[in-house]
């Protein structure tokens, strides 16, 4: 019986992890104080120049809200 409910228990839990991560999305957008966003470039490094900076819309992959393409928070990873 230990075997039966071990097996049960392990399909609960991958049936579960599923359901999580089909209902959860892909990526979040998280508030401009966790990322330390500031408006203001930081050693030269400006939202324009990163990867996750929208133009069209001023935009961030990562933050909320509009963005200064002159601004700077601790995600920033230049465009290649």
């Amino acid at each position: 019986m230990k075997v039966s409910s071990r097996r049960v228990f392990l399909k609960y839990m991958a049936m579960l992890g599923l359901v999580t991560w089909s209902t959860t999305p892909l990526y979040a957008k998280v508030p401009k104080a966790t990322f330390k966003y500031q408006d203001t470039p930081l050693d030269g490094k400006k939202c324009v120049d990163c990867v996750y900076f929208l133009a069209e819309s001023s935009e961030c992959k990562m933050v909320e809200g509009v963005v200064s393409p002159e601004g700077w928070c601790r995600i920033f990873l230049k465009k290649k």
